[in-house]
């Protein structure tokens, strides 16, 4: 009887070797693998998790010290007795230079040193510190040059709140 073809039997080591011994090979190494894959992937997950813990303890630290400060100044029923410090440095006194347009003063003669480069959210925390004088010298200027509703709002906030007798 003649034997079959070389080519058929060729076609079936290579279906054979590609369809069951690549993955029966593959399987087998990444059983080996695995207790190594793990480990490293345990010791990188672990260093990350360790540093989100730090960074954790760190921010209850600080909210626990602020909540801590905030029942510090809190009177019998729940209202602030006092305001609670804060991070705003000391205004320095007010500097007197000439009167520019319209009766406002320059932005040096302010309070409030580098006023011209301070936004609007960095001026509202510090205008709580100022005398009614410097209060009125920096909503003169503001009304004059700036006109940032924000910060003119709050300054009449600040006068009402004082002529009320709140602060």
């Amino acid at each position: 009887m003649p034997e079959p073809p070389r080519a058929p039997r060729a076609l079936f080591d290579q279906v054979l070797e590609y369809a069951l011994y690549v993955p029966l090979g593959a399987a087998l190494r990444l059983a080996e693998q695995v207790p190594e894959l793990a480990a490293g992937g345990r010791a990188l997950a672990g260093r990350q998790v360790e540093n989100a813990r730090a960074v954790g303890h760190v921010a209850l630290s600080l909210a626990r010290r602020r909540v801590e400060e905030r029942l510090k100044h809190t009177g019998e029923e729940g209202a602030p007795a006092t305001p609670p410090p804060t991070a705003a440095p000391a205004p320095r006194p007010a500097r007197r230079a000439p009167a520019r347009g319209r009766g406002a003063p320059g932005a040096d003669g302010l309070a409030v040193p580098g006023y011209d480069a301070l936004a609007a959210s960095q001026v509202l925390p510090l205008l709580e510190g100022l005398s009614d004088e410097e209060l009125e010298a920096v909503r003169s200027y503001e009304e004059a040059h700036r006109h940032r509703r924000t910060v003119l709002g709050r300054i009449a906030q600040i006068g009402q709140e004082r002529r009320d007798g709140v602060h």
